[in-house]
């Protein structure tokens, strides 16, 4: 998603009086809103370093929104949407705290009622158990100038130029710790959310930057103040762009493809180039999920962009992935799912909820899935007794007539009784199933035309 700097007061308005009628209805007489929300404590990064666990023991794999809530123009109630995204498997959304309305309007100021509609974001979020990731700062506000929107905008406070209040005329003084004001003011900022939120459980994760061009100072230096203003060890990522390897800078690597059209906008190049980002942030030792992507909308077919939403949606968690924040969306209805994508995204969020993800123990293996058709790509992950694959038909004519193929999977199980069930990518539903009694194995996969899930694990492990 890109978004920038803007201010709307009037949207806030109406937001404000939409919030007051949602959630604010369920506040009890104490003060406090109920909420579906259970309290498990911190979120953490699991033993294996693979996936994420509550504190409380609870496995948990993001399936979510790259959503800001704040740019509304449809006057629909935040909490009707979010209860709306929470019936659907989505458990995990990352909005903004710093774009569209900024509630930082002077340098070291903050406007109250537009943090008390992020307040208010956050309750209704408790209400219906959907976790947040919440970002405090968008790079694209201090980019080189396109109207209104970058360093030189008239809303830009940090720049000196524009307001007295700013700390800086050059905008890289923003990217590093060197300049003392720009720095300070940075920390001053942070320390700000992090304090009002911090004791708010629904809050998984903080997003230092947003599309960042931060030097190595920068994210070292503002982590640390992160997590010692914070005092917990809750979870603090960042949004690298594309083509960026995360370099195992923080408490799990995010990764993205974003307008990347290699080959005109082809769902097929551009699930490739993220399936190598995340093979690349594994290296590292540490969970990596998908943040944020999608296709340019202007130049896909329809049936393209169904394409590249499903095999963004499935294939991440078969290359190894922590889970996936799903921003590849109609165009039209940005950032709104379709009635079709909700669909989509229940049927895969019910999958999730089969798997016990701090117990999967799992490593890339795409080499290991061999299929005996150069057209197919495959990507999985195994631990030694449970495997997930996801087949892609790069069909380079284009007509992704059906199709199927037999796979020599190479990979060392341990030694048991195994079942195969290849799922349905739009339904969730089980198309076939198949015993397999040894590895290295040979098996035939059903017909599909763009892209097939399979799961493989031992027929005496019992559902989770």
């Amino acid at each position: 998603m890109k978004a920038y700097k803007l201010f709307f007061p009037a949207c806030i308005i109406c937001l404000l009086m939409v919030l007051t009628g949602s959630c604010s209805a369920d506040r009890s007489k104490t003060g406090q809103s109920s909420t579906n929300h259970e309290d498990r404590g911190i979120l953490h990064v699991d033993d294996n370093n693979r996936y994420f666990v509550f504190e409380d023991g609870t496995p948990y794999i993001p399936v979510g929104l790259n959503n800001f809530l704040l740019f509304r123009e449809d006057g629909h109630a935040i909490d009707s949407i979010i209860s709306l995204y929470s019936e659907h498997g989505i458990n995990y959304m990352r909005i903004w705290a710093g774009l569209g309305a900024d509630p930082e309007t002077e340098v070291g100021k903050f406007d109250e009622d537009q943090m008390a509609a992020l307040d208010t974001i956050v309750q209704c979020c408790k209400r219906h158990g959907v976790y947040l990731n919440i970002s405090f700062w968008n790079e694209n506000c201090i980019r080189s100038q396109e109207g209104q929107w970058g360093w030189n905008g008239s809303q830009q406070i940090y720049n000196k130029d524009n307001n007295i209040h700013g700390t800086t005329t050059n905008a890289d003084d923003l990217k590093d710790t060197l300049h003392g004001p720009s720095w300070n003011a940075m920390k001053i900022r942070y320390a700000f959310f992090v304090e009002r939120w911090k004791n708010e459980s629904i809050i998984i994760m903080w997003d230092l930057v947003n599309d960042s061009k931060k030097s190595d100072a920068w994210k070292a230096g503002m982590y640390n103040f992160v997590r010692e203003t914070d005092g917990s060890d809750r979870i603090i990522t960042f949004q690298y762009n594309t083509s960026i390897d995360p370099g195992g800078e923080m408490d799990c690597g995010s990764v993205r493809v974003y307008n990347y059209n290699p080959d005109g906008n082809d769902p097929e190049a551009m699930m490739l180039s993220l399936a190598e980002r995340i093979r690349q942030g594994l290296t590292h030792g540490d969970p990596v999920y998908c943040g944020e992507g999608r296709m340019s909308y202007t130049e896909g077919s329809d049936y393209a962009l169904e394409r590249g939403f499903l095999h963004f949606l499935w294939g991440p968690i078969a290359v190894g992935a922590a889970g996936n924040l799903h921003s590849w969306l109609s165009g039209n209805k940005w950032p709104d799912p379709s009635e079709r994508e909700l669909d989509w995204i229940k049927c895969y969020s019910d999958f999730c909820k089969t798997i016990n993800w701090s117990g999967f123990n799992s490593k890339n293996v795409d080499g290991e899935i061999v299929p005996d058709q150069p057209g197919i790509k495959t990507f999985a992950c195994r631990s030694n007794d449970e495997m997930l694959l996801y087949l892609m038909n790069d069909d380079t004519a284009d007509k992704f007539e059906k199709t199927h193929t037999q796979l020599k999977i190479t990979s060392q199980l341990d030694k048991d009784r195994y079942e195969l069930k290849w799922i349905d990518i739009r339904t969730g539903e089980t198309i076939s199933r198949e015993k397999i009694s040894e590895f290295p194995a040979v098996v035939n996969t059903p017909d599909f035309r763009d892209g097939l899930f399979g799961h493989i694990r031992k027929i005496n492990t019992r559902r989770f």
